[in-house]
């Protein structure tokens, strides 16, 4: 007996037909045998993609396919759904940040046979002004780091182009005015970049901070100060268990549900990968809004 009554899978068409037509024959074989019915859609804008997951709410099961960016698309209106059906996440982006913050393997196969004999994790979201985030909001050294990306280097490159702007903004960093307010607690900082995570990674590296937990009903906010290297050493030390984060000189860490963050001028935001915001913003938590297929760690 199939595991799900009624399975959707989704995709953004935009990405070339050679390279849809292989994904696709990675995946269906597999999703299709734990489904009794399957309906693959295609779409061509995002505004179709947004529409498209609106109209799966049939669905016991929405499979989507694609990386960060149409994870994003698809996170803006999936509150909006009245009966939410189970996320598998496929991932089909150039860093597929979130899937690797859920445990998803990175290769579709792989991703489709862990998932669909996965078990079923709630995830927190995070609103920011009227939209939303799954993976982390940013301003400063991340989002223009996103903007100087050459699209010529990402098509050639992959995710060796995200770490290849990095380098380059990181050089160029001057720390700014931020200031703060967490579940009603304000703070003054200077920093080079700010972020706001609810998953564990971004540009295909794991964040080095281990408590980080997207269902926690917490968002991490974490300050680099400076563009230095004793910065760049503090911000790797996260992941050692004897290092508090309180003790750093470069790097703060804060937790909350409730996050305002305001500068001078007005800074870009990236969130999720995509540049649309710019501060002020006001961010909260969603606690378990969405559910997910992961993988079954005791298989």
């Amino acid at each position: 007996m199939s595991r799900f009554n009624h399975g959707v899978l989704l995709f953004n068409g935009q990405a070339g037909q050679d390279s849809e037509e292989e994904a696709l024959s990675l995946v269906v074989p597999v999703i299709a045998t734990h489904c009794h019915k399957l309906t693959i859609v295609q779409t061509l804008s995002p505004d179709e993609f947004k529409q498209a997951c609106m109209d799966a709410s049939y669905a016991d099961v929405l499979f989507i396919m694609g990386g960060d960016g149409t994870l994003h698309t698809a996170v803006q209106v999936l509150e909006k759904i009245e009966n939410l059906p189970i996320i598998g996440l496929l991932p089909g982006g150039t860093c597929n940040d979130f899937a690797r913050t859920l445990d998803i393997p990175p290769f579709l196969k792989e991703a489709a046979e862990t998932i669909v004999t996965g078990v079923v994790q709630d995830v927190d979201l995070a609103q920011i002004n009227d939209g939303l985030f799954m993976n982390f909001a940013g301003i400063g050294l991340i989002a223009d780091a996103s903007e100087n990306i050459n699209p010529n280097l990402k098509e050639k490159y992959g995710k060796l182009s995200y770490f290849m702007s990095a380098l380059q903004t990181f050089s160029q960093s001057e720390p700014f005015s931020i200031h703060l307010e967490i579940d009603g607690t304000t703070y003054n900082e200077e920093a080079v970049m700010l972020l706001v995570m609810n998953g564990k990674s971004i540009g295909t590296h794991r964040f080095p901070l281990d408590i980080i937990d997207p269902s926690d009903g917490q968002l991490d906010v974490v300050l680099i100060q400076s563009s230095t290297m004793a910065a760049i050493r503090e911000w790797f030390s996260l992941n050692q268990p004897d290092i508090m984060p309180d003790d750093l000189k470069n790097v703060t860490h804060y937790t909350g549900k409730h996050i305002v963050i305001r500068t001078d001028e007005p800074k870009k935001v990236d969130t999720d990968g995509e540049i649309y915001l710019e501060t002020p913003v006001e961010i909260t938590v969603k606690p378990k809004s969405v559910r997910f297929l992961v993988p079954n760690k005791n298989n």
